[in-house]
């Protein structure tokens, strides 16, 4: 890849952070892009900006219950984490009988697990443009 590309990566990350500076995969990209080409002190503050945002949701439970969700406010942030984990997701479903949590049946080097995201943050959020 050349210069130039690695250049436009880095000018369309951060012009997606100028609109979502939460967006956890550009962040990603940044810090990735950044080692790449050499630039330690770039990559370790995206490295750092990424991680802080994850340990944010990460730090809010376990994920194995709806009342220990991990609590998120995109649902772009789910699917990160489900990456990063390595899992591929089976099914999907909102789950209402301990709050509202998205449940999601995945599978794991072929192990199936289960893991429960709080969206009630989300769903306020939404709530709110609707009614601008």
């Amino acid at each position: 890849m050349s210069k130039k590309q690695y250049e436009n990566i880095i000018t369309t990350s951060k012009k997606i952070l100028n609109i979502d500076y939460t967006n956890l995969t550009a962040h990603k990209i940044l810090r990735q892009t950044y080692k790449i080409i050499g630039d330690t002190i770039n990559s370790k503050k995206y490295k750092t900006i990424q991680f802080g945002l994850l340990k944010s949701i990460i730090n809010t439970g376990d994920g194995k219950s709806c009342e220990s969700a991990w609590d998120v406010i995109q649902t772009s942030e789910e699917y990160f984490i489900l990456d990063m984990l390595g899992a591929k997701l089976n099914k999907q479903e909102i789950d209402y009988n301990d709050g509202i949590c998205d449940k999601m049946d995945v599978e794991i080097e072929d192990v199936e697990k289960t893991y429960y995201f709080g969206i009630s943050k989300l769903l306020q959020v939404k709530e709110k443009l609707k009614r601008k």
